[in-house]
């Protein structure tokens, strides 16, 4: 498991239950946000892919969502625009 904001390895239950106010221990981000679920996808209701979840106001922050599934991954880079233009337009 890793840290959805800093990227650091995290000990964490191999079952991926964590309490709803678990910090990163590098960071102290919070774990059981919108931001390190499964679930959070951008563009879907309440950009969340479970039908019926409450509003959140802030994803980075920790939030009492029981449908919570830990991502743990670690943070991607976002891709750069002059990129993803090339690709777009097919300019090498």
């Amino acid at each position: 498991m890793f840290c959805w904001k800093c990227g650091k390895s995290l000990d964490l239950p191999l079952s991926g239950k964590i309490s709803f106010r678990e910090e990163c221990s590098h960071c102290h981000a919070d774990l059981h946000c919108c931001e390190n679920c499964i679930y959070y996808t951008l563009g879907k209701p309440n950009d969340c892919a479970v039908p019926g979840t409450d509003y959140v106001a802030d994803r980075a922050k920790m939030n009492f969502c029981e449908e919570f599934k830990i991502l743990g991954k670690p943070p991607t880079a976002a891709p750069d625009p002059k990129t993803i233009a090339k690709k777009l337009f097919k300019d090498e």
